[in-house]
């Protein structure tokens, strides 16, 4: 399921790998990976030698070597490439704009490093992440850019250290996660979760996850999310999900429904158009939100380099006694992809 999303967006990588952190556009959703490149090497003639290309190759080098050197503690032995091969991530500075709130700015950014050692199923990882999406993951996956909400805010973002377990293949597979938040209170969160997916002989991509957690300021709950996902051809698909969550802190069961279209453009660019509601069951206004939202990617200047413009207009409603009013919205971000081979053309993930 995930490698066509790979190639409707891209329409040039290879296979997909396991499944990285949750970072897009990567999403998944949670999201697939292309293939793993090799170790920086001196520059050669026909590679670009300026000062950004020396800060990335430096930045991913040092992040392999420290996760290697991690690794290390425990005994491990491996060559350096098993690192540089699997140390994965992206950083993203971004620029918001709302009618409400003007301009703003936020940075993400998300690393994978692997503990071979351990056993390959294993992953080290930190990153800034929206707790509602990453831990209980009673909301869509925004991505690069984070999801503008209810009169133009931004949910901040939790900076969050931890480890995930994935096993690599089967069409039935079990998930696991646990960390704690790098700042007082630690909050320290655990969650399990177990995946299901079927193609049918329609070519329809169906695709079951059940998720448990407990988090120290959530409490327990689960989430369960259902996507139905068809290609409409070989440049093009779609793709319906539906999400439900209950918890200690919900007030009956929250969920989200959306349906997406993605669509592969020529040079490297692929576009995708969204539309949502999201709500809680028993809360005083049940349909909180729903509207319309729209990415653009393009790869620029390198392969690791990826351009991202990100406009929405919502319908928001917190109180019963207030009118429904359009909330425009528009993010741009230029998303650094390291340990990846070539452009990064995952679905954006509104």
């Amino acid at each position: 399921m995930l490698t066509i999303a790979l190639q409707v967006m891209g329409g040039l990588l290879p296979a997909a790998a396991d499944e990285p952190l949750p970072m897009t556009p990567l999403t998944s959703a949670t999201v697939s990976e292309p293939s793993t490149p090799s170790i920086e090497g001196p520059p050669s003639d026909d590679r670009p030698d300026t000062w950004a290309d020396r800060a990335h190759d430096g930045l991913h080098s040092f992040l392999w070597r420290t996760s290697m050197r991690v690794d290390r503690w425990f005994g491990a032995d491996l060559p350096e490439d098993v690192y540089a091969q699997n140390t994965r991530g992206s950083i993203t500075p971004i620029i918001l704009w709302d009618e409400f709130k003007g301009f703003d700015h936020r940075f993400r950014f998300r690393v994978r490093m692997p503990l071979p050692h351990l056993d390959e199923r294993y992953n080290a990882f930190i990153g800034t992440f929206d707790r509602d999406e990453f831990v209980t993951e009673r909301e869509q996956q925004s991505g690069a850019i984070p999801r503008q909400r209810t009169g133009g805010g931004v949910e901040e973002d939790q900076t969050l250290l931890g480890i995930q377990y994935r096993e690599r293949e089967g069409g039935a597979r079990f998930e696991a996660d646990a960390g704690i938040r790098i700042r007082s209170p630690i909050d320290p969160f655990v969650k399990g979760g177990y995946r299901f997916e079927h193609t049918t002989e329609g070519h329809i991509v169906l695709t079951f996850r059940e998720i448990g957690f407990w988090q120290n300021s959530e409490g327990f709950g689960f989430t369960s999310r259902i996507d139905v996902e068809r290609a409409l051809d070989i440049d093009s698909l779609i793709r319906w999900t539906a999400s439900g969550t209950i918890s200690q802190e919900s007030e009956g069961v929250r969920g989200y429904t959306s349906l997406t279209w993605y669509r592969a453009l020529p040079e490297n660019r692929g576009i995708a158009a969204q539309i949502f509601s999201s709500g809680e069951f028993d809360a005083p206004v049940p349909l909180e939100e729903y509207g319309l939202r729209a990415a653009y990617r393009k790869r620029i200047f390198r392969d690791w380099l990826v351009l991202e413009l990100r406009p929405s207009v919502t319908w928001p409603r917190e109180r019963r006694d207030e009118p429904r009013k359009a909330s425009w919205g528009f993010g741009i971000g230029f998303e650094m992809f390291f340990g990846e081979n070539g452009f990064q053309a995952r679905p954006a993930t509104l």
